[in-house]
């Protein structure tokens, strides 16, 4: 078993509180490997409550079942500005776990 750690990344919508701070939105996880279980989570939104509310909806979350179940959940349980950066940044995600899964660990990096 090994940690790794993958990122995604979205264009934030402009006017937004995050957006004055950064460019994109960067969420980054922690992920047991080879079983997918995401073991931690942090991201580049201005809140403290809203980084614990990612966090809290990614750890434990099995990478194996694709973004869909996450953007399902969030589509019900978020409500911020950043709904649609946070889905691209889990779809991203997704995609690096099954590149690292179809290459295996070491193998290529996009």
């Amino acid at each position: 078993m090994e940690t790794v750690f993958l990122s995604g990344y979205a264009k934030l919508p402009d006017n937004t509180t995050a957006q004055k701070l950064y460019n994109h939105l960067v969420l980054v996880v922690t992920v047991q490997f080879p079983q997918g279980i995401i073991l931690d989570a942090d991201c580049t939104m201005a809140t403290e409550l809203g980084r614990r509310f990612v966090r809290k909806l990614l750890t434990g979350y099995d990478l194996h079942q694709g973004p869909d179940a996450l953007v399902e959940t969030l589509s019900r349980t978020y409500y911020g500005h950043l709904r649609k950066a946070l889905q691209t940044c889990f779809k991203g995600i997704c995609a690096q776990f099954s590149e690292i899964q179809r290459t295996g660990l070491g193998g290529p990096v996009r």
